[in-house]
């Protein structure tokens, strides 16, 4: 569904449903939560669910698409003042500093619930149990990720940088650690708690992932 011709409430009530299923399939596990849990975890009716959603898996979908455009958005928009700051500077900055503040900008943009961290678990392990949604769960993987990857090759163009290997293996290997250390991090919280992410590892992992050398030239 294309959400830009729903009106402003129909929009405002996917939304609602798309949080209220975040946060009971983060407790109950998709296979477990119930439509009337979603509702009324959303207040709203099963009138409501069906005029918007076909069915549980058809939300499962649209919690992947709404979060993975808010998440790039504000990736995009993090990378865009970077690139302004970085323009109108004349110092050079020190690498692994740099790296960590913007990795750090990245994560306070907006943190994530613990709910929301276990749901985006919970959401993969689900797609890979059921065959019809997982085709469609690599499809949009794949055109999100086409536009991760131009986002991301921004970001090295402007701090004069490149992979040392394949952008696909590159994010690969950051989204991957991004999870385990968001996973290590809402253990032991309240559903509705923050996720505090420490830069820290990602910097180590980009500084042997990344070239900061200049190109040579003959």
């Amino acid at each position: 569904m294309n959400t830009d011709e729903l009106s402003p409430r129909r929009r405002q009530t996917r939304s609602t449903l798309v949080h209220a299923g975040t946060s009971v399939f983060a407790v109950r596990g998709i296979d477990g939560a119930s439509i009337e849990e979603i509702c009324e975890a959303g207040g709203l009716t099963r009138g409501a669910f069906y005029s918007n959603f076909s069915s549980r898996d058809d939300l499962v979908l649209a919690i992947i698409e709404m979060r993975t455009e808010e998440n790039l958005d504000r990736l995009d928009e993090t990378i865009q003042r970077w690139t302004e700051q970085l323009t109108n500077t004349t110092e050079v900055p020190e690498i692994k500093a740099l790296m960590t503040r913007f990795i750090d900008d990245v994560f306070n943009e907006k943190k994530q619930t613990v709910a929301e961290t276990i749901t985006e678990q919970e959401i993969e392990l689900y797609c890979l149990r059921v065959p019809h949604l997982y085709a469609r769960y690599v499809e949009l993987n794949a055109s999100q990720l086409g536009r991760l990857s131009a986002l991301v090759a921004t970001a090295l163009e402007v701090a004069g940088a490149t992979t040392k290997q394949p952008i696909s293996e590159f994010l690969t290997v950051i989204i991957s650690v991004f999870n385990r250390i968001a996973l290590t991090a809402a253990a032991g919280k309240e559903m509705h708690e923050y996720v505090d992410i420490d830069p820290s590892l990602i910097v180590d992992v980009l500084m042997h992932l990344i070239d900061f050398s200049p190109c040579e030239t003959d």
